[in-house]
């Protein structure tokens, strides 16, 4: 059986002394050991990646600021940091510094070069300074009038050596584009040539001046030219260089272009086929005028020099058929000798019997209605010139070297001889060439009560049987108009009978009146196409006749023969003869259907 036991107060009291005089022990647990080697490893590991992570970055950024070269120019012309370098229109780099040289004499800019443009920084590459120039005959650089200045350049050989250093040029060059070569001319005097000056070959630029400077001893003056595109072939071994300026004196006249387009460099090349040069000696004097292949060189031998300078025009009927080329004394002195150079061309015109005379200056009458002043030609006037005519019955032709006299005024009768000598491509081909009609239609029409004028035209031949041969469409439009219909030709007029027009498949005839005089074709000259022979299209608006090859034409049955699909003929041929050019045949006339061509068969009675 339990007890209850309750404690007294004094043991109470007691027992909390004892608890509040006990100190509790507290339990220290052992901290866990920490492996330091293993902690030390990655920590290193950890530093190199990130080292070697900064090291490439850095290379990378090195890498992708491209090449740091350096310009030297003679002034900076407002050029500033920031401002770009070009190459075909594309920013390749821009301008990081730029400071006065240490001698005070140049610029020198710093340009770092884009990020793959490194083959630009090698030795050849020429840099300016692009900004807006106005010279004599020649704008340039109006883009930076309102936008900034750039640096402008020309790589140099893919094959040259890396460089970081150039000498920048004075003045930008005009002909950025293409391959070039360059040349070195050395001339007696510079003339006022200019860099950026041209140089020129038959009227056209082909390359331009790129430095000029003295020759090391001062006697003559170097020119640095670039030749672009295909003129670089040009530069061989016989190949003359002079400066061309405007020259007024006793013996010539030339260059005057030059007074308002400034300055240029001409060539003549050379015809061999000689090795390649790059050093030139340039002549202080043009060269004698070049013969032209086939031309025709003679001699005239006149009381004094008769106002005759190099250049001046050979006249033939008023035409331009050749040039002076010298002018100096006899051997003997006693004469000035001419020199004339005729073209090819107008040869066949000069005959032993034929007639020389100086024309130019000024012509005065005076007469009571006043004062009357004639001049043949500027040219003329200025640099005289030299008329010859032929016979009617023309004598012998002549060769090089014939002389004969030149005459200070031609004779009333001179003027009057016409002639008929074949000549330009007639004469260059051996044979006679037809000569085509402009034949014109001509009727009055009317429109609320008002009449006026309407025409049609073609071209048409005359042949010796006294008929005029047109295109058949021709005729029969005019011949159906309900109104009188005339027809012109060689300035006459004769009304159209349309009962006497004979149509013989592409082309048409009708008589032609006896007070019409015209040049008439042999009919026994029309002759037939062997399928192989070549065929000439005459039209005197042709520079040249124009020829059809065999694979271009097909026979027709009906209309003669066609022209293939895609042969260039201008509608306002229509109605011009056609010829053999192996037999010097008239085969038909020049005839258009439904757009297509056709050489349509003349049908002779």
């Amino acid at each position: 059986m339990s007890q209850d036991f309750e404690p007294t107060s004094g043991q109470v009291a007691e027992a909390g002394m004892d608890a509040l005089n006990t100190v509790p022990n507290a339990r220290i647990r052992a901290r866990e050991t920490v492996n330091y080697g293993r902690l030390k490893t990655r920590l290193w590991w950890l530093t190199a990646l990130c080292g070697l992570l900064a090291i490439v970055l850095v290379l990378s950024g090195f890498r992708s600021q491209g090449l740091q070269i350096r310009i030297q120019f003679q002034d900076g012309h407002g050029l500033k940091v920031g401002d770009t370098l070009r190459y075909r229109g594309i920013d390749v780099g821009d301008v990081r510094s730029i400071q006065i040289s240490d001698d005070l004499a140049a610029v020198e800019v710093g340009v770092l070069l884009s990020p793959g443009n490194e083959k630009l920084a090698v030795a050849g590459s020429q840099f300016w300074i692009e900004r807006a120039r106005l010279r004599l005959g020649q704008v340039s650089g109006l883009d930076t009038v309102l936008g900034a200045k750039y640096i402008g350049v020309i790589p140099g050989p893919q094959s040259g050596k890396r460089s970081l250093k150039f000498i920048g040029l004075e003045s930008p060059l005009n002909m950025t584009s293409g391959d070039s070569a360059e040349i070195q001319i050395e001339f007696p005097a510079g003339e006022g040539l200019g860099v950026g000056d041209p140089v020129q070959f038959r009227g056209t630029s082909v390359g331009e001046v790129t430095d000029v400077a003295l020759t090391d001893n001062a006697d003559a003056v170097l020119v640095h030219v670039r030749l672009v595109g295909a003129a670089r072939k040009l530069a061989r071994a016989g190949t003359q260089f002079w400066i061309e300026r405007p020259r007024l004196d006793l013996t010539e006249i030339r260059g005057l272009e030059t007074l308002l387009g400034g300055r240029y460099i001409a060539m003549q090349p050379t015809l061999d086929k000689s090795d390649p040069q790059f050093r030139f000696v340039g002549l202080a004097e043009p060269p004698p005028l070049p013969r032209r292949d086939g031309s025709l060189e003679i001699e005239l031998d006149a009381a004094n020099r008769m106002g005759l300078v190099r250049g001046a025009p050979i006249a033939y009927r008023g035409l331009e058929v050749g040039r002076v080329s010298n002018v100096g004394l006899s051997h003997d002195g006693a004469t000035a000798k001419v020199a004339v150079i005729i073209d090819a061309e107008y040869a066949d015109l000069v005959r032993e019997n034929s007639k020389w005379w100086a024309m130019g200056g000024l012509k005065i009458d005076a007469d009571l209605r006043g004062v009357h002043i004639a001049v043949e030609s500027l040219s003329a006037w200025v640099r005289g010139g030299i008329a010859f005519a032929t016979p009617e019955y023309p004598g012998k032709r002549v060769v090089t070297g014939h002389r004969f006299v030149l005459e200070p005024q031609p004779m009333p009768e001179w003027l009057d001889w016409q002639p008929r000598i074949a000549v330009g491509h007639a004469s260059a081909l051996g044979i006679e060439m037809p000569r085509p009609l402009r034949v014109v239609a001509s009727w009055q029409s009317s429109f609320l009560g008002l009449s006026r004028r309407r025409t049609s035209q073609c071209w048409g031949i005359a042949l010796s049987d006294g008929s005029l041969y047109v295109p058949a469409d021709f005729l029969k439009r005019a011949a159906d108009l309900d109104t009188p219909v005339n027809v012109e030709i060689a300035g006459k007029s004769f009304a159209l009978v349309p009962e006497m027009v004979k149509f013989r498949g592409a082309t048409a005839s009708l008589p032609v009146p006896k007070l019409v005089e015209v040049s008439n074709w042999e009919t026994k000259r029309i002759g037939t196409w062997d399928g192989k022979s070549i065929l000439l299209v005459i039209n005197p608006e042709l520079s040249e006749p124009l020829a059809l090859d065999a694979t271009r034409v097909s026979l027709d049955p009906e209309l003669g023969l066609e022209i293939a699909e895609g042969v260039p003929i201008a509608s306002s041929l229509e109605g011009s003869p056609v010829l053999v050019a192996e037999s010097a045949e008239l085969l038909g006339l020049l005839v258009q259907r439904e757009n297509k061509w056709f050489v349509g068969k003349l049908s002779v009675d």
